[in-house]
């Protein structure tokens, strides 16, 4: 292969993603209905030709839009999960039976998991705002239904496997409520400015949910 096709080819990439970027921005103002070639095109800052020319059907341009915001949002959970996981394989059995310990983990857990909802209210508010969007359009289209299905299930299945540290009979219960309970957390600040943010109050929440969790009796 030429250099040339190489060049042209990379060059073709580069546009592919940037419009990519721009639909998600897109969605997250406007919602999926909102997002028109046009308007993709527009917050590209680019030809409209070239938008439909890469995405000829928009429902196209939406899902992998939506798949790419997905994939992002899930893989920046993942360090916050892994030193959960971490933390909570230090300790045997036995010590995860004892208040006293079940106290120390759920302030550890819940620092590291509003440090985690607060850099996603900071920093990534367009994906929590796409991921809002998608969830509700499940109503309506059956292919997003299945992108979010599977964003769900990996949202989910971590909060699961904390789930069974303290709970061998009903897991998937907590697991649950816990992910409804932090994502609604997020949801709540989205409108909020972001100067006015406050961890503190994220750090309460979670530890109270946490606590529950944990089978942890109210202080």
């Amino acid at each position: 292969m030429s250099a040339t096709n190489v060049n042209r080819r990379a060059k073709g990439e580069q546009t592919r993603n940037k419009i990519l970027e721009a639909a998600i921005e897109v969605i997250a103002k406007l919602g999926v209905k909102g997002t028109t070639h046009r308007a993709v095109a527009l917050q590209a800052d680019t030809q409209l030709s070239l938008t439909t020319y890469y995405f000829k059907d928009i429902k196209e341009l939406v899902r992998e839009a939506i798949s790419l915001s997905s994939s992002r949002f899930l893989a920046g959970s993942t360090n916050a999960w892994n030193a959960a996981f971490q933390l909570l394989d230090s300790y045997n059995a036995t010590e995860l039976r004892k208040a006293s310990v079940k106290e120390d983990i759920c302030a550890q857990l819940s620092r590291v998991s509003a440090k985690h909802l607060y850099n996603n209210i900071i920093h990534n508010s367009t994906l929590l705002a796409v991921e809002q969007v998608f969830l509700t359009e499940t109503l309506y289209s059956n292919e997003i239904k299945e992108l979010a299905e599977k964003h769900i299930s990996g949202i989910v299945t971590p909060f699961t496997k904390l789930a069974r540290y303290f709970n061998k009979i009903d897991p998937e219960v907590d697991a649950e409520l816990g992910m409804i309970a932090l994502t609604r957390i997020e949801y709540k600040y989205l409108s909020v400015p972001k100067d006015e943010v406050d961890i503190d109050d994220i750090e309460r929440l979670v530890k109270r949910q946490l606590g529950y969790m944990m089978g942890l009796k109210r202080q």
